[in-house]
């Protein structure tokens, strides 16, 4: 059953966040920011970009952003899932300039980085910030873009930069003159939000019932997928091996950005009939299998780390919102051989994706779509509170994203960009999240973590670079 989450109120529109977007807004803690962090690097020696030119170029285009526009009403004791309203944002309160200091090294950048994913977004606004950073150690600047994981997710930060960016130098501003002021939609009444959500409550038994008959189905997928791979290797939440930087996050992050050549990547991949995906997280599990040695803390079995799926369409790429859900996979930090660590990667990946078709794209959704609010909001808050996440396994070892950059060149106001990169958000249990994003030639590996449960991620991600090379010497790549 489908019912339509967009209300009339008063001559104006108002969108109901769907079930996992309001699960993000919902289950944020002060601590835990579910906030998504976008870096791209402009080309050094290009003229410099200006704030006044980027504020201008965002207010030319914002007719058409209208994930920049939105604001966040909440319900009254929430008692149903949030609405967006349209609000124009002042953009001289949402666009700023970090100047690095003389000389600075990458790592400048980082703690920048860090900062920007540490701080929380400001819910009575729209939710979201960019940084123009000059002083890069390259010569070059960056655009840092944050965004609330409630207003969308990975692909759809990628289509926000892309109607950002234009695919040549020479593109012409869209307005021959100032565009008009887009006037702010008059948010809904307390009163209209209370009996809205009286009214949902009664449709959301009818929808249990519907989500239940599908889950049923989905069980029953699942149970036949599961005897059909009887005594096969399987990743599933919550039977993980403690690692010592679990549990419970403070405020505070930690970033490192790393690269690799996407064509050797490539070609690794070629030469072990495997997928650029699965030799992605076999790098990576090489780089935490180092990191672990090191602190002797190997665990004799895999870890696991959980994987971002997008359910996107492909007419679906600019709809706001996430269209995500996950599959679990192993990382096999236990074996020394690279050649048979990428061998069982790749085979627990496509068995995991197999336990994702059969569980179903869109069970998360429909399971979030019968969550109220403040059911989720209260155990959060209880959860991180209490520490509970340093008393049990981990649900999953960390969170590893790999999203495909554009495969286009871009220009930011005629400035060349030359890489991506992305932040993830990290929680409680889950202190570790490691995204990558291919574009001009690199994969763009962004790590974030907090410091006080991991103090030394830039030792993690330099290896990163050993561990590659020891797989590409495998396949001779």
């Amino acid at each position: 059953m489908c019912r339509l989450t967009v209300r009339v109120y008063a001559q104006s529109m108002v969108e109901q966040l769907g079930g996992i977007d309001a699960a993000f807004v919902g289950l944020e803690s002060s601590t835990g920011r579910l906030q998504g962090v976008g870096v791209v690097c402009l080309e050094p020696g290009a003229k410099r970009l200006g704030l006044d030119e980027l504020i201008a170029l965002v207010e030319d285009r914002l007719p058409n952003l209208d994930l920049l526009r939105r604001r966040l009403v909440t319900v009254p004791g929430g008692l149903d899932r949030p609405y967006w309203v349209d609000a124009p944002p002042d953009l001289s309160d949402h666009i700023r300039v970090h100047e690095l200091p003389e000389r600075s090294d990458p790592t400048d950048f980082e703690r920048f980085c860090a900062g920007v994913a540490a701080t929380r977004l400001d819910r009575s606004r729209p939710m979201w910030e960019f940084w123009l950073v000059n002083g890069l150690a390259s010569g070059g600047q960056a655009l840092v873009i944050k965004v609330h994981h409630a207003l969308c997710d990975g692909i759809g930060s990628l289509a926000l930069i892309a109607q950002l960016f234009d695919q040549s130098p020479d593109v012409a501003p869209t307005a021959a003159r100032p565009p008009e002021p887009i006037p702010p939609e008059q948010p809904p009444s307390d009163l209209w939000l209370v009996a809205r959500a009286a009214a949902n409550a009664m449709w959301r038994s009818v929808d249990a019932v519907a989500t239940s008959i599908e889950l049923l189905g989905s069980i029953r997928r699942l149970r036949g997928f599961i005897d059909s791979l009887a005594g096969m290797d399987l990743a599933a939440p919550l039977a993980t091996p403690h690692l010592p930087f679990h549990g419970t996050v403070t405020a505070q992050r930690d970033v490192a950005f790393r690269d690799l050549p996407l064509d050797r990547v490539k070609d690794i991949a070629h030469a072990s009939g495997t997928h650029v995906n699965d030799v992605i997280l076999a790098v990576l599990a090489g780089t935490l299998r180092r990191w672990l040695l090191m602190h002797e803390e190997l665990p004799e079995q895999p870890i696991v780390a959980a994987v971002p799926v997008s359910t996107r369409g492909p007419d679906e790429l600019l709809v706001p919102g996430n269209h995500v859900s996950a599959c679990f996979v192993h990382l096999p930090t236990h074996l020394a051989d690279p050649r048979e660590r990428l061998k069982v990667t790749a085979g627990v990946a496509d068995r995991g994706k197999g336990l994702h078709a059969a569980v179903g794209e869109e069970t998360l959704g429909r399971l979030t779509e019968l969550a109220v609010p403040f059911l989720l909001s209260a155990p959060a808050d209880l959860y991180q509170r209490t520490g509970l996440a340093s008393m049990h396994p981990a649900p999953v070892n960390l969170v590893v994203s790999n999203v495909a950059g554009p495969p286009f060149d871009l220009f930011l106001a005629g400035r060349p960009a030359t890489a991506f990169y992305a932040l993830g958000p990290i929680f409680d249990g889950v202190a570790l999240n490691i995204t990558a994003i291919s574009f001009h030639g690199l994969l763009g590996f962004g790590y974030v973590t907090c410091p006080d449960r991991l103090p030394d991620l830039s030792t993690l991600a330099d290896g990163q670079q050993a561990a590659f090379e020891e797989l590409a010497a495998a396949y001779d790549a």
